[in-house]
């Protein structure tokens, strides 16, 4: 039995950090969506579920 997926928001910040995007994606789990989320090309980007924040991403961690 497969798992429904799950809605996650995701922000991503200009190298400001003054403008913000918001997208959702569904994603079976938290690394699914971490995955999903670094091909972001903002400075800094957070997934939430829900009220949980599940990680930031810095730019310096999807370039390495």
């Amino acid at each position: 039995m497969s798992v429904p997926p799950k809605t996650y928001r995701i922000y991503c910040y200009d190298i400001g950090q003054k403008s913000v995007t918001a997208d959702f994606i569904k994603a079976a789990h938290d690394e699914e969506a971490i995955a999903k989320a670094e091909v972001c090309a903002a400075s800094k980007c957070e997934i939430w579920e829900g009220k949980r924040l599940v990680a930031q991403i810095e730019a310096e961690r999807r370039l390495a």
